[in-house]
């Protein structure tokens, strides 16, 4: 959760739009207090948070995966 977070505050930056259903502002905002405020983190909650959310965003997040690997790989 914590290199989600930081992923998405770095594509926020970048001006990446979020696909539907993936909002950077909470992936950040959880990376966040997952690292300052470690001694407060609720397990019941984050495990919630990751197997609820979590997949749906792997779905959302797909089509951008594949476009930076399309990226990344370069031309055949």
């Amino acid at each position: 959760m914590m290199k989600l977070g930081e992923a998405a505050n770095r594509l926020s930056r970048l001006g990446v739009l979020a696909p539907d259903g993936v909002e950077w502002a909470l992936a950040v905002v959880n990376r966040n207090f997952i690292i300052h405020q470690y001694d407060e983190i609720n397990c019941e909650l984050t495990w919630l948070t990751l197997s609820r959310d979590l997949p749906s965003w792997r779905s959302s997040l797909a089509q951008l995966f594949s476009e930076a690997a399309s990226t990344i790989d370069g031309p055949d």
